[in-house]
């Protein structure tokens, strides 16, 4: 009798585990998880000094510097590049929290420029939710150098180059953050009959989580085509590299790199760097960015 009533007590437990399982798996047949978006792909709005997916929240202000010195194979005449100095001043507003307008101006050929930056996509873990996040940024540049031969005819539309590039980016759990942006540059005037108005790049950069406070980022912009233009006085121009660190202090990203890049704007990055990693030619530099709330402050209910 004792193991005739333990069977049936054991075959009901069993069976009221699997109705449970079977409840359990119907409820969540009709009532899926829904996705959750991602945050913090990368810290700053820049990967380093190439754009990263991030955005500025809606109705807040982003104001950053970036500061780039002379090359370290300069020597200790020059303090290793310290010497010498190129800042941009980037004033970043977020329209909404996928629509971001900025205003810069760049002492590397007095260059003054206005950006659009928009999230297409947004990555989201859960069932059914964006494997990637996706975005769109571009700028155009007006270059205010006075004029080499000022007695010519020149044109104003001279002065103009133009960046676009679309960015797609992945975060692979809580560390690492991996990201490609396929970009165009153009300029209205080149150095060259030879040199091409239009120049196509594909860029790559990343960051890796070291803790809570410390990332490791690089960024890499190959062009893929242009490969053989010069400086004007008929210095080789390189590919882009770069590899820095962010370091968040409250509401403070100060980001510490080291590249081979003087322009800081984008298509300056892309078809304008002089220098080599292979002789030293890196400069350091880095970028300060702090953002400011211009949402008005909810008053009180009064009781």
């Amino acid at each position: 009798m004792k193991k005739f009533l333990w069977s049936l007590l054991m075959i009901a437990i069993c069976t009221s585990t699997q109705a449970q399982d079977d409840l359990l798996n119907m409820l969540e047949n009709e009532n899926p998880q829904k996705p959750v978006p991602v945050f913090a792909t990368f810290k700053s709005t820049r990967v380093i000094t190439g754009q990263s997916i991030e955005h500025v929240a809606g109705k807040h202000l982003n104001f950053v510097i970036l500061h780039r010195f002379g090359e370290v194979n300069k020597g200790a005449y020059e303090l290793w590049g310290l010497d010498q100095a190129n800042m941009r001043l980037v004033f970043d507003y977020g329209i909404t929290d996928r629509i971001q307008l900025g205003f810069a101006r760049s002492s590397f050929n007095k260059t003054y420029d206005g950006n659009l930056k928009i999230k297409l996509l947004k990555q989201s873990k859960g069932k059914g939710g964006m494997p990637f996040s996706v975005g769109y940024y571009g700028n155009v540049g007006v270059n205010t150098m006075k004029w080499t031969e000022p007695n010519r005819n020149n044109y104003f539309s001279s002065r103009m180059s133009y960046f676009n590039q679309i960015i797609i980016a992945r975060k692979f759990g809580d560390r690492l953050s991996l990201q490609v942006a396929p970009s165009v540059t153009h300029y209205n005037l080149v150095q060259k009959k030879t040199d091409a108005n239009t120049v196509y790049a594909m860029g790559v950069g990343g960051s890796i989580k070291l803790n809570r406070s410390f990332r490791l980022n690089f960024e890499y912009y190959p062009r893929l085509n242009g490969t053989d233009m010069t400086t004007r006085a008929g210095e080789k121009l390189y590919d882009y590299l770069a590899i820095g660190v962010d370091i968040e202090t409250g509401g403070h990203v100060f980001q510490l790199m080291v590249c081979n890049g003087l322009g800081m704007l984008e298509q300056q990055m892309v078809r304008e760097t002089s220098t080599s990693w292979t002789n030293a030619g890196v400069r350091l530099g880095f970028n300060i960015s702090r953002t400011f709330s211009m949402e008005k402050e909810k008053k009180a209910k009064k009781w």
